[in-house]
């Protein structure tokens, strides 16, 4: 499993030695791990998008909306092809 999330930026990798699966994966993802990742940002986006739009952010909740169903739509790509 791909160890992408963070809940605050203290927790964030520093060095290479930390971000060890992270650091591998943007050389070269395989399929399952692509597949991690839409998921991920699809949940990430959709978290940041209802945070946008509580502070009336709406065109930023709007856009952060938009990057949540493309993520989920290239997850569903991968499921379909494996």
């Amino acid at each position: 499993m791909v160890a992408l999330a963070f809940r605050n930026s203290t927790e964030l990798p520093h060095n290479d030695a930390e971000r060890g699966d992270v650091a591998a994966i943007k050389s070269s993802p395989k399929a399952n791990d692509r597949e991690e990742i839409a998921m991920y940002l699809a949940q990430i986006t959709g978290e940041l998008a209802v945070l946008a739009r509580s502070a009336q952010y709406d065109l930023l909740g709007y856009f952060l909306e938009m990057a949540r169903i493309e993520a989920k739509s290239h997850a569903g790509t991968f499921k379909a092809s494996n």
